[in-house]
């Protein structure tokens, strides 16, 4: 079983940081400093029925379960984490959408928790889409592996029977704590559940890892006012990054209800 790690090694990936280089790459969606290879998204289910509605600008909730690093804490608060950033891009491309972004996270969660908060905490806000960022807390304790796949399987469980819309995110990375914590059994716990459920896993480790080894990420400042500032650059890219995976599939719900289609 991993052993305990004290609090700093726990919070240590949030404090990663963007270099702010760029090179050329195809990329999803835009251009911008911290690119994301299209294989990271082409093989994802399509948010199908987040997609319609963002197309039709409808009302979108987006409830975002996770930890430390959902919460903002590195970067200073949740105005300032992924999901606030998500929400402005997303208002930005779909302007006649209602979306309503709604931060559940709370730093040190474990699976079980979020889940035990569903019928109290989500399932009230009516989501069409709910972004679960976990593993983290399960990795660093030691979880056994099975129990962590048989809790995520049950939440996946409840949100179908919701009929709401759910998005897989797996952890964050970095060299140093992944010395440290056998993120492995847990990242193909995560993928395998995604694959046996049908939903799309928005695969952070992966795309901080080619982020770092591409001189995207640098991760050897240490000085904590210059770790805050690139820890809410860190979360803007993310934030930009889950825009578009979400949005993935609009272009085809447009296309599906245009006036002329074949409904």
């Amino acid at each position: 079983m991993t052993p305990n790690f004290p609090h700093h090694a726990i919070v240590l990936i949030s404090a990663v940081i963007i270099g702010l280089l760029s090179a050329p790459v195809k990329t999803f969606g835009e251009e911008r400093e911290c690119p994301v290879p299209e294989r990271f998204y082409e093989f994802e289910p399509p948010l199908t029925k987040t997609a319609k509605a963002l197309a039709a600008g409808r009302e979108v909730v987006i409830a975002a379960l996770g930890g430390a690093s959902t919460v903002g804490l590195a970067a200073g608060g949740p105005n300032l984490g992924w999901p606030a950033r998500m929400s402005s891009v997303l208002a930005g491309k779909f302007p006649s959408a209602r979306i309503k972004v709604v931060n559940l996270a709370v730093a040190r969660q474990t699976a079980k928790a979020a889940v035990e908060r569903f019928s109290r905490d989500v399932f009230p806000l009516k989501p069409t889409l709910v972004i679960w960022e976990t593993g983290t807390m399960e990795a660093v304790r030691g979880t056994d592996v099975d129990e962590f796949r048989e809790t995520v399987q049950a939440g996946l469980n409840e949100l179908h029977t919701a009929k709401t819309e759910v998005v897989l995110m797996n952890m964050q990375f970095s060299r140093e704590t992944d010395a440290m914590i056998q993120f492995g059994p847990y990242l193909i716990a995560m993928r395998e559940l995604a694959d046996a459920n049908d939903v799309p896993l928005f695969r952070r480790h992966g795309i901080m890892r080619y982020w770092a080894e591409n001189d995207f990420l640098d991760l050897r400042t240490r000085e904590a006012e210059k770790r805050r500032q690139l820890a809410t650059k860190l979360y803007d890219c993310i934030g930009h990054a889950m825009a578009d995976f979400v949005a993935r599939g609009v272009t085809a719900a447009k296309a599906a209800t245009s006036p002329g289609s074949d409904r």
